[in-house]
């Protein structure tokens, strides 16, 4: 994958942990709802190929976080996307 496809995976993952980390009063559940199922359909219709190398990129993005809590959600990004089974699943 090309420097951009790192920079569409953080701008991704930067995105989803805002949304995420954004109090209910400031934007409906429903509405975050919305906008984040769309983009974990994506990620689960993609090559094995493709799948792992967005694992990797988002991986390798979350090591850059400096705040505790968004590098922890950064951290678990790719399972909490559904990339990564967890260890219940299988």
């Amino acid at each position: 994958m090309t420097g951009v496809d790192r920079v569409l995976a953080k701008a991704v993952m930067e995105l989803i942990i805002s949304i995420e980390l954004t109090d209910d009063e400031d934007i409906d559940p429903d509405i975050a709802t919305t906008i984040v199922e769309p983009v974990g359909y994506l990620l689960n219709n993609v090559s094995s190929d493709v799948r792992q190398e967005l694992i990797r990129l988002f991986r390798e993005v979350a090591e850059e976080e400096e705040g505790p809590e968004r590098r922890s959600m950064a951290t678990e990004f790719p399972e909490a996307m559904g990339l990564v089974a967890s260890e219940q699943d299988g």
